[in-house]
C-alpha cells in the first residue's frame, strides 16, 4: 500500500507537527515534496488523513486511527532494527537540548566520550535557558529540570536537582542579619526567570516568601556571577555551585530552611513509542554515566 516505512514516519511527523513546512524542515526538504507523498500516502490508503488549508492541517478520523497503527508498527521495526542489528554500529542524527549551564559543566565531557565512541552518530546540540517545544522544534532530546505540563512527553529521571539559597560572607555582614525566609523582604534578592516568590520548608511546614531585587535574568550563569560578586542572595541549582560552597566563596543563607522546589533532571522525549535506537542508547549511556553532586556528598 505505502512504498516504505518512512512514508508512515513522515505521516507520524505530520500529525504530531501539524505542519508540513515544519516536517520539509525536520527532513531537510521542501514542503512541496512532503505534501507530494501525503497524498500519494493518502492515494494508497484511499482516505484523506488530514484537512489541508493554506493555514493548517487537522487530521480526519481515519488519520487519527492511522496514527495508533503507525505508532505500533513503527515501534516493532525499530525493536527489531535494534535486536537484529546489535552488531552493526549504530549511525544517524540526535537533535538534543539542555540548558547552557548544565551541559558546559556535566553533559559535554559526556558528550565527547560518547561520539568517540559511537563515531557513526551525530549530535545537534541547542544549548539555551528556555524551555523548548521539543515536538513543534523537531528536538530527539530535551535534558530537564523542570515539572512535565505536556502529556505527549515522555521523562526518564537521571537525577536530583536540588536549590540552595546562598550569598556571599561579606554580603551578608554589609547587608545585615538573616534569621527566616521573612528577613528576605529586607535583602535584595537576584531573581532567575521572574521567579519573585520563593519556596521553603522547614519543619514540616511549606512557606512562600515574594523577594524583590536590583537584577533579575533569564540566564543561570548571570545569577551566580551576581551571586558571587556580592550583589545579593539567590536561589541556585546545587549542582551549579557546589564547588564555591566546598571553598567558601559562597556560604548557604538560611541553612535551617530547606528550599521546597527539590528538582529533578529528566530525560524528556516524544512519546511517540518508536523511539529510535541511536536515543534510546545515549539515554542509556546518560543515566549511567551522569553523576550530579547534590548536599552532603
Amino acid at each position: 500500500m505505502f512504498k516504505s516505512i518512512e512514508d508512515l514516519r513522515m505521516f507520524v511527523q505530520i500529525y504530531e507537527k501539524k505542519s508540513l513546512t515544519a516536517v520539509a524542515d525536520l527532513n531537510h526538504t521542501a514542503p512541496s515534496i512532503i505534501s507530494k507523498r501525503l497524498t500519494q500516502l493518502e492515494k494508497a490508503f484511499g482516505v484523506r488523513l488530514f484537512h489541508r488549508s493554506t493555514r493548517n492541517i487537522q487530521h480526519t478520523d481515519e488519520g487519527q486511527r492511522l496514527y495508533a497503527q503507525a505508532l505500533h508498527l513503527l515501534e516493532t521495526v525499530d525493536d527489531y532494527e535494534q535486536e537484529w542489528g546489535e552488531h552493526t554500529e549504530p549511525s544517524g542524527l540526535i537533535r538534543m537540548t539542555a540548558s547552557a549551564s548544565f551541559a558546559r559543566i556535566y553533559l559535554m565531557p559526556l558528550m565527547m566520550q560518547f561520539l568517540k565512541q559511537y563515531p557513526k552518530i551525530k549530535i545537534s546540540f541547542e544549548l539555551s535557558d528556555k524551555v523548548l517545544d521539543i515536538v513543534a522544534e523537531g528536538i530527539d532530546l530535551a535534558i530537564r529540570g523542570a515539572q512535565l505540563n505536556d502529556s505527549t512527553l515522555v521523562a526518564r529521571k537521571l537525577g536530583p536537582s536540588p536549590e540552595v539559597l546562598c550569598t556571599t560572607q561579606a554580603y551578608l555582614e554589609k547587608a545585615g542579619p538573616l534569621h527566616s525566609p521573612a528577613d528576605l523582604a529586607q535583602h535584595n534578592c537576584i531573581v532567575l526567570n521572574e521567579n519573585y516568590s520563593w519556596e521553603f520548608q522547614c519543619g514540616g511546614k511549606t512557606t512562600h516568601q515574594r523577594v524583590s531585587g536590583s537584577f533579575q535574568t533569564n540566564y543561570s550563569e548571570a545569577l551566580v556571577e551576581a551571586v558571587k560578586d556580592g550583589l545579593g542572595i539567590g536561589m541556585i541549582c546545587y549542582w551549579q555551585v557546589h564547588r564555591e560552597l566546598q571553598n567558601g566563596e559562597l556560604i548557604l543563607a538560611l541553612p535551617k530552611f530547606k528550599p521546597g522546589r527539590n528538582q529533578t533532571l529528566y530525560a524528556v522525549y516524544p512519546s511517540r513509542r518508536h523511539l529510535p535506537a541511536k536515543t534510546k542508547l545515549l539515554v542509556s549511556y546518560l543515566e549511567k554515566n551522569l553523576v550530579i553532586p547534590v548536599p552532603g556528598q
